[in-house]
């Protein structure tokens, strides 16, 4: 009886242990990040989404690939409708369908705090992750520039 326990411990310690880690190595960005060099990418959301988002028929890993090449810590500007605004933050819908399929994190943390629901805003941002059927893109350093 006290090896079952014993086994259920050690697991459970094992588990969260990964979870942290996890949330350790995430990308999440780094406060000291610059992000003034990265380059820009003129790539729309139905571009993204095709070669490495839901409607891509590529592999995991080529997806994975082509966003880290291609992708991850460029500039993109992109409009959409504020389906979630918080002041340091939103999440808009790009294509009309569903629901969200951009969230960003704002530079200036305070920047969304007039934003409303449905409002209709342009934003260029950092892009940090890539979306798919279920979790939309993410980026951070986002600007409102209308």
């Amino acid at each position: 009886m006290n090896i079952k326990i014993l086994n259920k411990n050690i697991l459970a310690v094992l588990v969260f242990s990964v979870f942290v880690l996890l949330a350790l190595g995430s990308d999440d960005g780094d406060e000291r990040e610059d992000p003034s060099s990265y380059p820009t990418s003129s790539a729309t959301y139905d571009e993204l989404n095709a070669e490495v988002g839901c409607g891509s028929k590529y592999s995991k890993d080529k997806k994975k690939d082509i966003f880290r090449s291609r992708y991850k810590n460029h500039w993109m500007t992109w409009s959409g409708e504020v389906v979630l605004a918080e002041a340091d933050g939103a999440s808009l819908n790009i294509d009309g369908f569903g629901t969200q399929d951009l969230s960003v994190d704002f530079s200036d943390k305070n920047a969304g705090y007039n934003l409303m629901d449905g409002d209709y805003i342009t934003v260029r941002f950092v892009m940090k992750r890539a979306g798919g059927c279920f979790l939309p893109f993410s980026g951070d350093f986002a600007v409102i520039v209308r």
